[in-house]
């Protein structure tokens, strides 16, 4: 059985209409349930214009067949059968995607590196967390914080949380992971990205792309059993309301790991909705709403032995934090979309999305610790009931239009960004476990916890962008977006802090189409980041730094090979103020960091019965003008030089149904700090899995067994803080999904 593109997610869950004239509602009733069939907004589409140009394109099939609708009811002709349904066969592709001041676009139009993975992949490989996901991406560096969230690196670049993950392109609130049951896919568009969506991290944006409410009524439910007493169960639902003017679609999902008697232990429940409305031909509507709770046993990042070597190895199941201490996370989202078609060739949308975190921040600390497993230094930070909220706008034209013989793709709008939080506030208990292999835990303490302070931040910005098509083969693209920044802190003690600049942020590329099946390009980038927060370690914890530019070189080719397989590859060199911990304990801005790098991924089929998700990532990082000898010239910390990985899913066609595939995850040796003084040994994980399709009672039911780190292995996952993480244990688990 192939594993379908998002663009056929449901699976042959078109409607069919049957041998009936069609009438002025029945086309408005049409036009939305094709509107919910097609994975993005058909409304910022001209009327078909891309669909001729895009073979396999779900929504092009969806254009295709309203147009089919409005010709028949035209001529008062009576319809068959009219049957939506995806075609690309590149295996877990997705045609198009989200790129802010770009709009909704296909990847081969667009003169820059983006990988998508969809709700196939997730489901494959029971992915839980953005890291699950991201393990496929040889450009994306783990940087766990311990027991409380992903965090990761693109290109080398930690992301900057405030700003980088993105759900439906808005902006969400800091420091949990976003549930993976309401997405469809995740997109990462790597590179600055300041002209697309303002302030972010210079390594990319992270955007999940929401499930939407599907053309035909279906429910799926999920139950799954996991190593280490974990249970798991799932519901997604939806379809059309009433006569298909609305549509809807619900998930929500409970997961339990142990009893915060180890690390990786957990609570957590969620619960999503969205609503469709087609409220006419030209005019949908888009809610959606999810909330999640989430515990994590809280488990620390372990520091260095004395003489600055790694920590000894121990089981990563072993909990160093308190069994009373967890990591709480408190989220809602709500968010709408209104799209309304002017005419033909222009678009009007508006978005809004409030993104909530409520946080019990909890950070068990262990600094050092000596060869025998003895902590020789250790504490435990908390700060409970910590805030963080996300209030933002983005309102656009979308229009197409010729001058001449250039064709033009115009985007303009304003977008805004208001953020204010409540952090920092923590209580320190002066306890540890003892030793890390052999734990001793302390009875719950109470501690005092000083004022929190308080930081409001405002990003408004307007953006104006131009696909350019010079005949057949060539465009350009232009952009530019001027983002006024402002941010102000209060420190618990009263005294403040405030910031405030304006910013140009400009992106330019060049197209080259040899073939319908190649796309070259060359780009330039720049970005506008954050300043970062110095962490709570340090002698000026708490403080916010200034926002730092950064800029890229990109160069890239992206081809179709044959009909099933796509391959992309980039060369490309960002540049950035550097920020670190200096040997005084400060955090700080100082230097320049300098990452260049090669990219090859490949994605599809590569024979009828074989799939696969494979890259490589080379990057070469130096600090440079640091004023520091004992990190100018040296690598960033936590970047390897090379690391590559490979997802491979085999159809055993002697049994109906059944697929078998492996995962193999090489990352190679990183240092460990900005100061290079140790390296993380280079590790390969394996991952296992098989799956059986079949029905039973009538229903289509998949039953997946897998394995995680296969061989068991003992590596560390990620550095931070000058300190590293263990990689998971082994884990196996069992699940059963039918669609009743």
């Amino acid at each position: 059985m192939k594993l379908l593109s998002s663009a056929n997610r449901f699976r042959g869950r078109a409607s069919v209409v049957r041998n009936r004239p069609v009438r002025h509602q029945d086309r408005m009733i049409l036009a939305c349930a094709l509107a919910f069939a097609s994975w993005h907004v058909h409304a910022q589409e001209s009327a078909g214009a891309n669909a001729a140009a895009s073979t396999g394109n779900s929504g092009a099939s969806a254009a295709n067949a309203v147009e089919s609708t409005d010709a028949a009811a035209a001529g008062g002709v009576a319809l068959d059968t009219i049957s939506v349904q995806g075609s690309r066969p590149s295996l877990y592709a997705v045609p198009d995607v989200n790129v802010g001041a770009l709009g909704a676009k296909d990847p081969k139009d667009l003169p820059m590196s983006v990988t998508s993975y969809s709700s196939e992949l997730i489901e494959a490989q029971r992915a839980r967390t953005l890291m699950d996901v991201l393990k496929n991406d040889p450009s994306v560096q783990n940087t766990a914080v311990g027991g409380a969230m992903d965090n990761i690196s693109i290109r080398g670049f930690p992301v900057d949380w405030t700003n980088t993950m993105r759900r439906d392109g808005m902006p969400v609130a800091p420091y949990y992971d976003l549930p993976l049951e309401n997405v469809e896919r995740v997109d990462v568009l790597k590179g600055p990205s300041g002209f697309l969506y303002g302030v972010n991290s210079p390594g990319g944006t992270v955007n999940y792309v929401l499930k939407r409410p599907t053309l035909d009524r279906f429910t799926t439910v999920t139950s799954e059993v996991r190593s280490y007493d974990g249970y798991y169960g799932a519901v997604d639902t939806g379809g059309p309301i009433g006569d298909g003017q609305f549509g809807y679609r619900f998930n929500a999902a409970g997961e339990k790991v142990g009893n915060f008697s180890h690390s990786g232990d957990l609570r957590r429940t969620f619960v999503s909705g969205a609503l469709d409305w087609a409220i006419s031909p030209r005019a949908l509507l888009r809610l959606n709403f999810d909330y999640q709770n989430k515990r994590l046993a809280a488990q620390p990042v372990i520091g260095t032995q004395p003489d600055g070597s790694l920590p000894p190895q121990f089981d990563p199941r072993t909990l160093l934090g308190q069994p009373w201490l967890q990591y709480r996370t408190n989220t809602f989202n709500v968010g709408g979309q209104f799209d309304f078609k002017l005419t033909d060739n222009w678009t009007f949308t508006t978005q809004i999305a409030q993104s909530y975190n409520n946080r019990d921040a909890a950070f068990p600390d262990v600094y050092s610790v000596a060869a025998n497993g003895d902590i020789l230094s250790g504490d435990i930070y908390l700060s409970p009931n910590q805030s963080f909220r996300v209030l933002s706008t983005n309102t656009f034209v979308t229009g197409k239009f010729n001058t001449g013989a250039l064709a033009h793709q115009l985007v303009t709008g304003v977008s805004t960004r208001n953020y204010d939080s409540q952090q920092g506030g923590f209580g320190v208990m002066p306890i540890t476990v003892g030793n890390i292999f052999n734990p001793v835990y302390s009875p719950a303490q109470t501690t005092t916890f000083p004022g929190k302070t308080v930081t409001k931040n405002f990003q408004p910005s307007v953006f104006i962008s131009d696909l350019i098509d010079i005949g057949s083969h060539w465009s350009v693209m232009l952009g530019l977006r001027h983002v006024r920044y402002r941010d102000d802190s209060y420190a618990p003690s009263g005294a403040g802090t405030h910031y405030a600049t304006s910013v140009n942020v400009p992106s330019a590329g060049l197209i080259f189409k040899p073939l319908p099946s190649l796309s070259t390009y060359v780009s330039y980038a720049e970005g506008f980041e954050q300043g970062g927060v110095a962490p709570y370690n340090t002698l000026n914890a708490g403080q916010n730094l200034a926002p730092v530019k950064s800029k890229q070189y990109e160069a890239g080719m992206k081809a179709d090979v044959g009909s099933d397989l796509a391959v992309n590859a980039a060369v490309f060199r960002i540049e950035k103020t550097l920020q670190y911990v200096n040997a005084a304990n400060y955090y700080v801005q100082a230097g320049t960091q300098r990452h260049t790098g090669a990219e090859l991924t490949a994605n599809g089929r590569l024979t009828r019965d074989l799939s696969i998700v494979a890259g490589a990532a080379y990057l070469h990082t130096v600090q440079d003008d640091t004023g520091d000898p004992a990190t100018n010239g040296k690598r960033a910390a936590n970047v390897p030089t090379f690391q590559a990985s490979a997802f491979l899913d085999y159809r055993i066609a002697a049994l109906r149904g059944l697929n078998v595939d492996a995962g193999v995850y090489y990352v190679g040796s990183r240092p460990l700090d900005a100061a290079n003084t140790v390296s993380l040994p280079g590790y390969v994980r394996f991952d296992a899995g098989a799956r059986y399709q079949t029905r039973i009672g009538g229903h289509t039911t998949i039953f997946r067994a897998g394995v995680q780190n296969l061989t068991d292995k003992r590596y560390w996952a990620a550095a931070n803080y000058n300190a590293v993480w263990p990689g998971q244990p082994r884990t196996f688990f069992l699940s059963v999904q039918a669609d009743i």
